[in-house]
């Protein structure tokens, strides 16, 4: 309803590392971004993160209107307990490593805001929608020319 890919237990009040997110069709916050398979997280971690990352501007239902410029290993490996309470290892790569990163910080208590490199890399989603009117390579050239839903391996 509200347009997000991914939901952590304590944005809801749950308190409880559980979190679940894909995309079974277009997403209007995240244009550019593929289907991602319904996946549901219980005692989740990341074992593994490789030493490449990438770039992307990140939204947040918990931080609403704002959009963030943040890096994050391009590929993890994660492990925890599906929705059957099976064990699962899987490596993740793109959007869904992104999106679990992402949502495995809301259990550990982090938000997005405090990953962004510098405060201009913390940006109205109105001011995303308006990105013609930026300077040009501002606030970075990755950042600049980087659409939402898409990673960009330049900062």
């Amino acid at each position: 309803h509200y347009g997000g890919i991914g939901i952590a237990a304590p944005q809801v009040g749950w308190w409880t590392r559980v979190f679940c997110f894909g995309i079974q069709e277009t997403n209007p916050r995240y244009p550019a971004a593929a289907a991602i398979p319904l996946q549901f997280w219980i005692n989740p971690e990341i074992v593994w993160s490789s030493k490449e990352t990438n770039w992307m501007w990140e939204g947040c239902l918990s931080v609403p209107g704002m959009r963030g410029w943040v890096e994050r290993p391009k590929e993890v490996a994660m492990k925890g307990l599906n929705e059957k309470g099976e064990e699962c290892l899987v490596k993740l790569g793109g959007l869904p490593a992104r999106v679990a990163q992402h949502e495995l910080d809301h259990l550990d208590g982090i938000l997005f805001p405090s990953r962004v490199p510098a405060k201009e890399f913390l940006v109205p989603q109105a001011s995303i929608e308006a990105k013609e009117g930026w300077a040009e390579g501002w606030p970075s050239a990755g950042s600049h020319k980087t659409g939402l839903g898409e990673l960009q391996d330049e900062k």
